[in-house]
């Protein structure tokens, strides 16, 4: 098992946590998403490890990194992502981001496409708002939200978070937990009221990619973020786009499916290598 070293990054907005592996391959940053942190990778990692140099970060108002008070749009999360791309990674990076963090691969691709070698968009909510309210997501979050400001340790976040889930496992309901006590409660209140969208155009921001990006969508009767339509639009709009779905896995696909995951993305990039000759 790779030794995984948690390190702080001081970013111009905040100190960013990540979590670094050896240097086995190319440069690999794994971004979670709402509510997460880096360890929510943990079911990939040492898959990944093996053939990348694997950092995986706490995005802003998540884990140990700091918070911005009102800086929690969708657009805000790429600046300290392109900081740490430029003074720690050093070199194009491979993004592979779950939810939010797909939404930041997409928008770090675009503003900053020297930094990216290809990217990985892991069902992704571009579109949601327009049907949000309607979603499982509106009523998990406010759920969440709810829990969270009731500012209970560990082990009673984790009674409460049984109470509304009875199929996970002890150990990702925990983790959850742990996440949950660690996250930024406006991060969420964000996401249920509309302001995490403002400013941000999905379809501009895919329009404007240019390097290769792989669009992998769950399947929306069983939680996924993406609607056939939506996804359909989205690739459509990639320069360079490839669009995978699978029908029998939900919103967190790299947890329900790791090695078919795993396989997936590395032969999206091993592609993208040889295409760079």
């Amino acid at each position: 098992m790779p030794n995984y070293i948690e390190k702080k990054f001081a970013a111009s907005t905040v100190q960013l946590n990540y979590a670094e592996a050896p240097e086995n391959g190319p440069p690999m940053v794994l971004i979670h998403g709402i509510t997460g942190r880096w360890g929510e990778w943990d079911s990939v990692l040492d898959q990944f490890a093996a053939n990348w140099h694997v950092y995986t970060i706490d995005l802003r108002g998540h884990g140990d990194s700091g918070r911005v008070p009102g800086g929690y749009r969708y657009g805000d999360y790429h600046t300290e992502i392109v900081e740490f791309l430029q003074e720690v990674v050093n070199e194009p990076a491979f993004l592979v981001g779950h939810s939010l963090g797909g939404i930041a691969t997409a928008t770090v691709s675009n503003s900053k496409p020297e930094l990216v070698a290809a990217g990985v968009m892991e069902d992704p909510p571009l579109y949601i708002r327009e049907w949000f309210n309607e979603s499982n997501f509106a009523s998990r979050f406010k759920a969440m939200l709810e829990l969270s400001k009731k500012n209970l340790n560990l082990r009673d976040t984790a009674l409460e978070l049984r109470k509304m889930d009875a199929d996970s496992s002890d150990e990702m309901i925990v983790f959850r937990a742990l996440s949950l006590i660690n996250v930024d409660s406006e991060v969420i209140e964000f996401a249920i009221d509309g302001r995490s969208d403002e400013g941000l155009s999905a379809d501009e921001v895919l329009s404007g990619i240019n390097t290769p990006m792989l669009l992998i969508q769950a399947n929306p009767d069983l939680g996924g973020a993406l609607r056939d339509v939506e996804a359909t639009r989205a690739v459509d709009l990639l320069e360079q786009g490839r669009h995978v779905k699978w029908d029998d896995v939900g919103h967190g696909m790299h947890n329900g499916a790791p090695e078919r995951f795993v396989q997936l993305v590395n032969a999206f990039f091993k592609q993208a290598i040889r295409e760079r000759g």
